[in-house]
């Protein structure tokens, strides 16, 4: 695979994601908890930057991007972790909603049938997405 294509697949990653949140908080009604904004802060410029850097076939648009990339894969980590009990210090996710935040299990893909329920969730998208993405610029030939 050449830089090229990777830079391209990351952007599309990215892309997907930013576009998912807007439709999980926009379209579903879901309030984003401190966490996600975070990610978000992280996430939606790698949109612009992966964009312009595969449109270009500029490879240094990488060294923009990974940052990015891997402080938002740190905050999706430590937001997994708490959701999934590891982590019960801090309390950030949810801290502060009027509505059901970010740490209730909401069942994003999957039902009963398949035994996928409350396994991915928004936290573990934003978490398979940033991973995706650090991989994609990290991965050298």
């Amino acid at each position: 695979m050449t830089r090229d294509n990777r830079l391209y697949l990351a952007w599309v990653v990215a892309l997907v994601a930013t576009l998912g949140s807007l439709y999980f908080s926009e379209v579903r009604g879901f309030v984003p908890c401190v966490l996600c904004w975070f990610q978000r802060i992280c996430m939606y410029p790698l949109v612009l930057v992966l964009g312009v850097a595969a449109f270009r076939g500029d490879s240094s648009g990488r060294g923009y991007a990974l940052p990015l990339a891997l402080i938002g894969w740190g905050v999706a980590l430590v937001q997994n972790l708490e959701g999934w009990g590891v982590i019960q210090t801090l309390k950030v996710c949810g801290v502060g909603q009027t509505t059901v935040g970010c740490d209730a299990k909401w069942p994003i893909f999957g039902d009963t049938l398949t035994g996928l329920s409350n396994v991915v969730t928004i936290p573990v998208l934003a978490l398979t997405a940033f991973s995706l993405i650090a991989l994609l610029l990290s991965w050298r030939r």
